[in-house]
């Protein structure tokens, strides 16, 4: 029977820097409460992580680059452009929806603060080159005759992700109300997955092309 494998004092610290993030952000989050949670002293966390702020720039720093290389993964070149777009919307869904809650409240709380850390890292490490990444596959759709051409692809991107983040972020807030029950029930993510795709198909494809 194999052993179970004890989680290290840095995956502790970091497990309980979530918690505490999520819970008060990081101006009110406190390190001496991580400590005790994570049942480390302080002086281990910053042997780990040297300040509060390289704490939380390392939780913000991997959710950014786990979403980045499960997007980018499915990006392949020389593909059908629709298709590929198509891929990556689905991608990003499933991404987004793999993301614990407790992620998605630090998120919620970093934007509602300003995004100082999101402006530092999730732009220019995710934002920046998953738009690199996805433009020109719009653009060669566009091309193709596939999409409209009075589409722009920037705002296109932005307008899609945002949606897809809102739709996961909105579940915090709206927990233990009639909506959650209307919205957050059953198969929801398949069913929000298939109405965005109709929309799409039918804002953003050529008239007369085939669906």
């Amino acid at each position: 029977m194999e052993k179970s494998v004890k989680p290290t004092s840095e995956e502790r610290v970091l497990a309980a820097a979530l918690k505490e993030f999520a819970a008060h952000g990081f101006d009110g989050a406190r390190v001496d409460r991580i400590a005790k949670a994570a049942k480390v002293n302080k002086a281990m966390i910053y042997y780990h992580f040297k300040s509060k702020e390289a704490l939380y720039e390392r939780i913000v720093s991997d959710l950014a680059g786990m979403i980045y290389e499960r997007v980018a993964g499915v990006i392949v070149a020389e593909s059908d452009p629709r298709e590929q777009l198509y891929s990556i919307i689905h991608r990003y869904i499933e991404t987004i929806t793999l993301v614990d809650r407790i992620k998605l409240r630090i998120m919620l709380r970093e934007i509602a603060g300003g995004g100082k850390f999101f402006k530092k890292i999730a732009i220019p490490r995710l934002i920046i080159p998953i738009i690199a990444k996805i433009e020109p596959v719009l653009r060669a759709a566009q091309e193709r005759g596939d999409l409209r051409r009075d589409l722009d692809p920037l705002y296109t991107f932005l307008q899609i992700i945002g949606g897809i983040v809102f739709f996961n972020i909105i579940q915090i807030p709206m927990q233990g109300t009639v909506l959650e029950e209307m919205a957050f029930k059953g198969d929801y993510m398949a069913r929000f997955e298939s109405n965005l795709m109709n929309i799409l198909k039918n804002g953003m494809e050529s008239e007369g092309r085939e669906r």
